[in-house]
């Protein structure tokens, strides 16, 4: 079964319940005008609504708009009364896209402040719709490995998991659960959590889908619609570009899980994937095609084709493949940049006028290896690419190396990740923002260091420059020039939005 388009309501508690129903009915209405199939809400995103039986005049809009509009409405808990028992209880709904309410899953497991107003339910039950099986877990009850079992049993299509994190702590475990049960289960779980204060806690968000083990979308604190499957939903960083993301190269199933944990982290809005390893591997177009391969997986991603002295053929079939352009190292080989055997590269480099990414300043290799100002020669060979130079040398003098092949190739673009932030101040002064392009450093891990040195430049900046830095001049470069070929002549291979 596919993907449904899932948009996620990451809503804070609202008190008044009349505002709180109209800000629910107009998120539903802006996830069915960018084409969502499902709409998910978060506990208590009605407030403290009369606990009243099923119908009452909450469900009912909720019916009404799911009906006019099309699309399946899933809810965290709402406060109910059972109409045979008249026991209060919490209770998620999913309302057809005829607006029928099909199926409702009563909370199990509640705080100790809640314990002796609401009657817990039995057990967990899958809710079947047009679409597939639906199971949704309340608050605690995410958490509870004997109600995931009887979950997982039901062999759902969609679980929701409308638990609300109070810490940093809580929120990273939910998210993890979340992959690994979408991994378990091979099947998509959605995170809809409470953001702000309710009830003298406060909660952090953290929406968040995934499917099969991998990571399709997730949001931060602020409140957002998130939809899963769509190339232009927002991650942690809306508009950031990163363009040094190291991915190893491992067999594609170990990839997929091992990504999928790491994208925990908070992470860019689009990445730019290269191997630096791959440069070193006995067939590299077999190297750079399980790249590509990765990126088609995500349609926020953009690989790039590992390019290596003597493999001219080899970088001129990935690229008409779809790489969105290369990444060189020939110090790994012992080589110098100018060497007759790199040079033949320039040619193909050339022709596509794709970015090149390289590698500047100290590494692994002898040091006679890596001055920047070696690729002088290369660079005048490929006048109409744009040169990436990651880490831009990172510390003087390679740092003035680069700044100074900066200003005499004017198409070439510093990397911001490991660099001293006075340096980046100093390439502003030097060359403007517009030549700064920012790149984590690889692994996720660093993202948010990276980020947040970047952000100190912020008070040197206009908007439109920070804009540029953070991603345009990125995006620019890489996804809008890639998006530009998909009429022409090169394949390009990224999985439609």
């Amino acid at each position: 079964m596919s993907i449904p388009r899932i948009a996620v309501c990451q809503l804070a508690y609202q008190r008044d319940l009349d505002k709180a129903l109209a800000r629910a009915v107009e998120s539903i209405r802006q996830a069915a005008s960018r084409g969502a199939d499902i709409a998910v809400f978060p506990e208590w995103f009605l407030g403290l609504n009369p606990v009243e039986v099923i119908p009452n005049r909450f469900t009912q809009a909720l019916s009404h708009a799911a009906s006019e509009l099309g699309l399946i409405v899933v809810t965290g808990s709402v406060r109910v009364l059972d109409g045979a028992t008249i026991k209060k209880q919490q209770r998620g709904l999913v309302v057809e896209r005829d607006g029928t309410i099909v199926g409702t899953q009563a909370k199990v497991n509640f705080q100790p402040t809640e314990r002796p107003w609401f009657e817990p339910g039995s057990g967990i039950t899958a809710i079947h719709t047009r679409w597939g099986r639906i199971v949704i877990l309340l608050g605690l009850d995410a958490f509870d490995e004997g109600l995931w079992q009887e979950a997982r049993n039901l062999q759902p299509e969609l679980v929701v998991m409308a638990a609300s994190p109070r810490s940093i702590a809580e929120r990273n475990k939910m998210q993890e659960v979340a992959v690994s049960h979408s991994l378990e289960i091979e099947a998509t779980v959605v995170v809809a959590p409470l953001i702000g204060r309710f009830s003298g806690q406060n909660y952090l968000g953290g929406a968040l889908i995934a499917h099969q083990g991998r990571l399709l979308s997730m949001a931060g604190e602020e409140p957002v619609l998130l939809m899963a499957d769509d190339p232009q939903a927002p991650l942690i960083q809306l508009g950031v570009t990163d363009v040094s993301c190291y991915v190893p190269a491992s067999p594609p199933p170990a990839r997929m899980v091992t990504h999928a944990r790491k994208a925990i982290e908070p992470e860019a809005e689009k990445k730019v994937l290269c191997d630096w390893g791959a440069l070193l591997a006995d067939d590299l177009l077999e190297a750079g095609q399980q790249l590509l391969a990765m990126a088609q997986d995500n349609p926020r991603w953009l690989a790039l084709a590992p390019a290596r002295a003597h493999g001219a053929d080899a970088l001129a079939e990935l690229l008409e493949r779809g790489a969105g352009g290369c990444y060189l190292y020939p110090a790994l080989d012992g080589l110098m940049p100018y060497d007759q055997s790199v040079m033949e590269l320039a040619g193909v480099i050339a022709r596509s006028r794709r970015p090149l990414v390289i590698h500047t300043g100290p590494g692994p290799m002898p040091l006679r290896y890596e001055s920047p100002l070696l690729w002088d020669e290369f660079l005048s060979a490929v006048p109409q690419s744009p040169v990436i130079m990651v880490h831009s040398g990172i510390i003087p003098p390679f740092w003035d190396e680069v700044l100074m092949l900066a200003r005499r190739h004017p198409r070439c673009y510093l990397e911001t990740s490991l660099v001293p932030l006075d340096l980046l101040q100093d390439a502003v002064r030097q060359i403007g923002p517009s030549r700064l392009v920012f790149g984590s450093g690889g692994a996720e891990s660093r993202f948010m260091e990276e980020w947040q040195k970047l952000e100190s430049l912020k008070p040197l900046l206009s908007a439109a420059e920070w804009t540029d830095i953070s991603g345009q001049t990125a995006r620019s470069l890489f996804f809008d020039a890639q998006d530009s070929r998909k009429n022409g002549k090169f394949s390009v291979v990224r999985r439609p939005g």
